[in-house]
């Protein structure tokens, strides 16, 4: 069996359960309001729905935490580039074009060029032993490598038997040739 409830009855169930939440929330305001909660740092009484915070505000919370615990002081240091004194919280360097210098692995193009170059001949050469299958399985690879980085300038380092003539790919069959030298004998055994 249903129960048939009226406009009118409605209209009073409502009015009474606004102003039941109404009286429930002044009841807890003046409850509250015996007791407050206060903010740690201006000492305002915080409202009843923030009554668990410490700060009535993100402003009081700085506040008190700056008081609590200073900013740091800037260290003085030398910059490690140029030995320029610098007063700085985070850096090391002077600068951006120190800090980029410093982590330079040329410091000049010369440098740079000179790297390059040797270990293009270096890639290159085990490039062309590898696809005629000529570097052995127990070559010193290295070995190999060190030959082609201590290679003095003006010179190359060549294959006394050319791997194009079936030479192999190991320190034993490599030589120090002036570049001149190097490509007047091409792929000649000399």
């Amino acid at each position: 069996m249903k129960l048939k409830i009226t406009e009118k009855r409605l209209a009073a169930n409502r009015k009474n359960s606004l102003l039941g939440a109404a009286k429930c929330k002044e009841n807890a305001d003046t409850k509250y309001l015996a007791n407050p909660s206060f903010c740690q740092h201006c000492n305002g009484i915080l409202l009843r729905k923030k009554k668990k915070n410490k700060f009535c505000g993100s402003s009081c919370a700085a506040k008190h935490n700056n008081a609590i615990a200073p900013k740091r002081k800037a260290a003085v240091h030398n910059c490690p580039n140029c030995n320029k004194e610098i007063k700085n919280l985070d850096g090391r360097y002077c600068s951006i074009d120190c800090y980029e210098y410093h982590r330079r692995k040329y410091k000049t193009e010369e440098e740079r060029i000179d790297a390059v170059r040797k270990n293009v001949r270096a890639v290159s050469a085990n490039y062309r032993a590898r696809l005629r299958n000529q570097t052995p399985p127990d070559a010193d690879l290295v070995a190999i490598k060190k030959m082609y980085a201590n290679c003095p300038e003006g010179y190359e380092v060549d294959h006394i038997i050319p791997i194009s003539k079936g030479g192999l790919h190991v320190l034993e069959n490599l030589q120090y040739l002036p570049a001149t030298e190097n490509r007047r004998k091409s792929n000649k055994i000399v």
